[in-house]
């Protein structure tokens, strides 16, 4: 991992330059590239009023990246420098009546801006709400970044299983209607009722159930009740144990495929169909008193 340099990693250029080290030299005690030391050299010596030339000053130095480091990642970004601007994306995440989200904030802030310069990017965006004063705006988004520990699962116990590169090409290529993606959200460990998803990779429908059972068995009934009303022909799962009896399908002519595992964006329709649902039910809403 890249790391910047150091004051003690300063103060150690600092001593060698006034030995007369070249930079190869300084290179090999510091255990760096040379071509970090030349930058750091250029970019960050100071110039001597009294005799016009550049000197190397490692507390100097250290403040002057340090103040351009700040400057680039907060004081430079145009949000800050923009009132009228940070109102609109907080209103814009604000909003209950349609679904928001900072490529479509940016998209419609540049449409209306006058100038050229005003224009912004969703990851301008993203950046503006990392900062501290900006992260309680967080939880307006679909997609929050955050990492999850990985959980070990016994996959074995998944059996006749077909991963997705046995899928058709009609329906990996979203060229037929009837292939859907299928998941579940569950509201906690505790409460047995959960909220089937369904979706058509061709037309993008959604069909969304509430299951008073989690149970595998339960979801693969209600799957096949609904195969003549919606055309199920193919279904895509992911690993969870609540699909483990997939095979079930197989007698009323509805084949199930299997994505890798820990790879949930290769049905990535229906995951961004359950953030849009987490945001109306977040975890710990009693599905059992929704209708």
């Amino acid at each position: 991992m890249w790391k910047h340099l150091t004051l003690h990693e300063r103060q150690t250029i600092e001593i060698q330059l006034k030995r007369w080290s070249n930079q190869k030299e300084i290179s090999c005690v510091l255990n760096k590239s040379e071509s970090t030391i030349s930058r750091e050299i250029i970019n960050n010596s100071i110039i001597k009023r009294w005799s016009n030339k550049k000197e190397y000053l490692a507390i100097e130095a250290d403040h002057k990246a340090y103040v351009r480091r700040w400057w680039a990642k907060s004081q430079s970004m145009k949000i800050n420098m923009n009132t009228e601007l940070q109102l609109y994306i907080i209103n814009e995440l604000q909003r209950t009546d349609i679904i928001t989200s900072p490529k479509s904030i940016a998209h419609s802030w540049n449409n209306k801006a006058q100038n050229k310069k005003d224009y912004i990017t969703h990851e301008s965006i993203y950046k503006w709400l990392d900062q501290g004063a900006q992260d309680k705006y967080r939880k307006y988004l679909l997609y929050n970044k955050w990492y999850k520990k990985i959980k070990a699962v016994k996959w074995s116990r998944i059996i006749w299983r077909i991963w997705l590169d046995k899928r058709p090409e009609e329906a990996t290529n979203r060229w037929e209607k009837g292939h859907f993606e299928a998941d579940l959200v569950v509201s906690n460990k505790w409460n047995k009722a959960a909220i089937l998803t369904l979706i058509d990779r061709r037309t993008r429908l959604p069909r969304i159930f509430k299951l008073q059972d989690k149970s595998s068995q339960n979801i693969m009934e209600l799957i096949a009740w609904m195969k003549e009303e919606i055309g199920i022909k193919s279904v895509t799962f992911d690993n969870g144990m609540e699909f483990a009896f997939h095979y079930q399908l197989h007698q009323y002519r509805i084949e199930t495929y299997f994505c890798e595992p820990y790879h949930s964006r290769e049905k990535w329709s229906i995951e961004n169909l359950n953030r849009i649902i987490r945001r109306f039910f977040p975890k710990g809403t009693n599905y059992c008193k929704l209708s």
